[in-house]
């Protein structure tokens, strides 16, 4: 009776382990990806990475993005050509969440002036890590971790080209979307930073 106890206990326990491992690895099906962002990264100007989420399920997914994200998205390099600037926390983060359909993408532009101080012009490597809330339709969002790397070219742009990127942004200023305003807002502050040098 004893040893049928213990198989009993032992059953269950193995069940709610294989339980808690389904839902660890129930974002298996969300990959996330960072790259260079568009256009030339300038070295006195502004240096922009994308974000791409992909939802690989077949089932909506809801997810808390927050922008500017210094709290759950940090970037890390040992390139000799930057210098890390010392991390920021936002005491208030507030987010909507962001609904992503079955297959589907969403991309976020986080510039990379925030976390960094650009030296010199060449290719550095660098590492992320982002740490997501994601709720399936209905439940509750629970957070999972993603690592990675990429590598991003920095070239020093001319007179021209750092007038370009203020005169997009400050169109972006004018954009209907609130995304777009806000990374206007930001980048601008860069170029501004920048011009002072």
């Amino acid at each position: 009776m004893k040893n049928l106890l213990i198989i009993i206990i032992l059953f269950i326990n193995a069940q709610c382990a294989s339980q808690n491992t389904t839902k660890m690895n129930s974002n298996n099906n969300i990959s996330v990806n960072i790259t260079p962002g568009q256009g030339k990264n300038l070295l006195n100007g502004v240096v922009s990475s994308i974000l791409t989420i992909t939802n690989n399920s077949t089932q909506d997914i809801s997810i808390l993005l927050f922008y500017p994200n210094p709290n759950d998205l940090s970037f890390t390099s040992s390139s000799p050509l930057i210098k890390i600037k010392d991390r920021q926390w936002n005491d208030s983060e507030r987010s909507a969440p962001i609904k992503i359909g079955a297959g589907k993408s969403y991309q976020a532009t986080y510039f990379l002036n925030r976390y960094f101080n650009f030296l010199q012009e060449g290719e550095i490597s660098m590492q992320y890590n982002l740490d997501l809330f994601v709720a399936a339709d209905g439940g509750s969002p629970k957070s999972s971790a993603y690592h990675g790397t990429f590598n991003i070219k920095v070239v020093r742009g001319s007179k021209d080209e750092v007038y370009q990127q203020i005169l997009n942004y400050q169109n972006n200023l004018k954009s209907d979307h609130p995304s777009l305003k806000k990374e206007a807002e930001e980048a601008l502050l860069y170029l501004a930073a920048g011009s002072e040098n």
